[in-house]
């Protein structure tokens, strides 16, 4: 355990949300040499040296040019931070191994990038969602499938790596473009088509779909629902299935 006294003993307040008018005058004694915060109720606090203040804001469209400049703010638009450097790049870079690394950036190249800017040109979300956190959530998707095709040096190499993208787009699938809507969906499917990806079937969607681990292929999810089973599924929406 860390002594509080220590100086290298740091405690964190982390601000997030807009810097408002309001609560960013509160902070002006803080910036003083006094490090006081004085709070609405009139409750004052001092600030003791192991405190820091990390200021993740939404925006600084309330602030002044002299708060940006006592605070330390940067901001940075989300314009200004491409996903495929700021996010691809780095977690493609932590895998272990070089032809693995190589492969997904021929995956980002082949499907991902296309996928994107279809997406962001013809698409609508029932409920927006930035390019960064559709691109986290693939990351995150693939890293927490990749236990299902983790190598064995028994292993066929090249077929191996083949298997691989066909999670990455499985990832993409779930992660980038499930956010549109039906008509989106249709626009997701036809890219996808165009640019034959990881040899996914010809019939269906491609949100039809999962990988079977035994086939190391694609196969469709209704499969998947026993045979004796199906009949209370049959010419029914999805809406009318009673589980």
């Amino acid at each position: 355990m860390c002594d509080p006294s220590d100086t290298f003993y740091n405690r964190w307040f982390n601000m997030d949300g807009p810097v408002d008018t309001l609560w960013i005058e509160t902070m002006n004694s803080v910036l003083d040499d006094s490090k006081l915060l004085t709070l609405t109720n009139g409750d004052r606090i001092k600030i003791i040296d192991p405190v820091r203040l990390l200021f993740e804001v939404e925006d600084l469209n309330q602030a002044s040019p002299a708060t940006v400049s006592r605070a330390g703010m940067v901001y940075l638009d989300i314009e200004e931070l491409p996903w495929k450097t700021t996010l691809m790049e780095s977690w493609i870079k932590k895998k272990d191994k070089e032809d693995l690394r190589e492969k997904l950036k021929e995956c980002v190249t082949a499907h991902l990038d296309k996928v994107m800017l279809v997406k962001k040109a013809t698409c609508q979300e029932l409920v927006p969602t930035s390019e960064a956190a559709c691109i986290r959530n693939l990351c995150n998707l693939f890293d927490c499938l990749s236990p299902l095709f983790k190598y064995d040096p028994k292993e066929d190499r090249e077929g191996w790596l083949n298997y691989v993208e066909k999670w990455f787009v499985f990832s993409m699938i779930w992660s980038v473009c499930v956010t549109v809507d039906v008509e989106g969906r249709r626009e997701m499917d036809n890219i996808m088509r165009e640019n034959t990806c990881a040899g996914l079937p010809i019939s269906g969607s491609v949100f039809d779909y999962f990988i079977n681990t035994d086939r190391k292929d694609f196969q469709l999810w209704s499969e998947k629902i026993p045979k004796d089973e199906q009949k209370y599924f049959k010419d029914k929406k999805f809406h009318e299935i009673q589980v």
